[in-house]
């Protein structure tokens, strides 16, 4: 089995912390050796193109060492002396005529499938009758009416209430 460097520093680092639960050595905070502080700036650590392409191989490409651009650039609108000129009609051939016909009866079969296998949305119930109207006022639903204010609403649920 192929084992990379990341299983051998995982290893490393699982050994020291088997050290340090078993006893065997002290916490690497305790230990009295200098470490290096959490905190220092790399930020400004330059790195040579030469070793990047050593370490990295054919995978790393120098980039140019250009300035940032300072500024955003100035966009420049060219307008087109001459308005470009719609392109001319073609004139539809039998050949032509032909490939729409058959585009056409794909697309109408097309559509047929989709609407006998539900794809597309049909109305499964059919037309809406009066007589759901009846069954609904039947059971004391009431049917939908916009009311004009807040004390019309009122007005009508007290109605409603006194006439049960």
């Amino acid at each position: 089995m192929k084992k990379s460097i990341g299983d051998f520093a995982e290893s490393l680092i699982l050994e020291q912390v088997n050290d340090v639960k078993s006893g065997k050595a002290l916490p690497p905070s305790h230990s009295g050796k200098q470490q290096a502080p959490a905190g220092i700036d790399i930020s400004k650590v330059s790195v040579p193109n030469s070793f990047m392409k050593e370490i990295l191989g054919e995978q790393y490409t120098p980039q140019d060492e250009e300035e940032p651009a300072k500024g955003m650039p100035k966009l420049v609108w060219v307008e087109d002396e001459e308005p470009e000129q719609e392109p001319e009609p073609v004139v539809l051939t039998e050949e032509t005529g032909s490939q729409l016909i058959s585009l056409l009866e794909e697309v109408r079969d097309l559509l047929r499938e989709m609407t006998t296998t539900g794809m597309i949305g049909t109305n499964m119930a059919g037309p809406q009758s009066d007589a759901f109207k009846a069954t609904e006022k039947k059971y004391g639903y009431k049917t939908c009416s916009p009311a004009k204010s807040r004390k019309a609403i009122l007005k009508a649920s007290i109605k409603s209430r006194l006439k049960k």
